[in-house]
């Protein structure tokens, strides 16, 4: 059995996945590691049929901007789907994240729809609004007045909203576990800066390594088994100035790793496969 990926990106020149970063070190890493690997993308438009075939008998790695139906009909098709469609479901919906921390107790910025149609503040100021659905730190906007929060329903168009508890001490930062298998350990933990109130990658952050106290690593392994993924990251806000305390944000399915490579030197991309080989199979 071998590693099939599949990339859902804005192309379907397959040749881009030499240049792409994640892709492009991924293959490194099954080389390294010896594997039964291919990999291929799914444009928009492209059909489900082409790439069952193309993972059928194998381990689907999915990444990227992908329909979830692709999930449910590889599950449904017997594929071992990493990461599987629950999981990837709940991780990208940050209101159902949020809900579902609740349900396991985990400490968590209060956490709201914004009403479409709505016009007053759904939270005091200050707070955060931020897609409901992962866009890798785009969109993300701090409200902390009537101005702000006009200018927001100007500007958000048809995109879902939420409303997040303001955590001041995490302006610009938080720490990351990512969780895949590294060998000795199974997760690598960085603190993640940025001058701006995002501090994903994306947005201009950069991350370092960073040692949790005891309680905030089992405070993660616990949301992270909860999680039901095979790999990904869970994202803790500082909730106050001395470091003593952590609010968890959120878990993510498919994280970026050239940060993490090349901040740790740690190989993401080889952990990741090594963890989707020893997946148990989609729930």
């Amino acid at each position: 059995m071998g590693i099939r990926l599949v990339y859902g990106l804005k192309t379907s020149d397959v040749s881009y996945l030499e240049e792409f970063y994640p892709s492009r070190r991924l293959a490194e890493a099954a080389r390294a590691l010896g594997l039964d690997y291919a990999a291929t993308v799914f444009p928009p438009g492209a059909g489900p049929a082409r790439i069952e075939a193309f993972c059928r008998g194998h381990v689907a790695l999915l990444r990227g901007e992908l329909p979830l139906t692709l999930y449910e009909g590889l599950e449904a098709a017997g594929a071992r789907v990493v990461n599987s469609a629950s999981s990837t479901a709940l991780a990208a919906d940050k209101l159902l994240a949020a809900r579902r921390f609740a349900e396991i107790g985990a400490d968590h910025p209060r956490t709201v729809a914004i009403d479409p149609a709505g016009t007053a503040p759904p939270l005091a100021y200050p707070f955060v609004a931020k897609p409901r659905f992962g866009k890798m730190g785009r969109g993300v906007a701090l409200i902390d007045s009537d101005m702000a929060w006009a200018a927001f329903l100007r500007e958000r168009g048809a995109v879902e909203f939420i409303a997040q508890d303001y955590i001041a001490p995490s302006r610009g930062r938080d720490v990351r576990f990512f969780f895949a298998d590294f060998g000795e350990d199974t997760v690598a933990v960085v603190e993640r800066r940025s001058a701006v109130l995002a501090s994903n990658a994306h947005a201009g952050g950069a991350m370092e390594p960073f040692v949790p106290p005891a309680g905030l690593r089992l405070e993660a392994e616990r949301i992270f088994r909860q999680s039901g993924l095979d790999y990904g990251t869970v994202d803790f806000l500082f909730a106050d100035d001395a470091g003593a305390s952590f609010a968890v944000c959120e878990t993510n399915a498919c994280p970026g790793f050239e940060a993490l490579e090349l901040s740790s030197g740690l190989d993401a991309a080889k952990a990741i496969l090594r963890a989707a080989l020893g997946a148990g199979g989609a729930s």
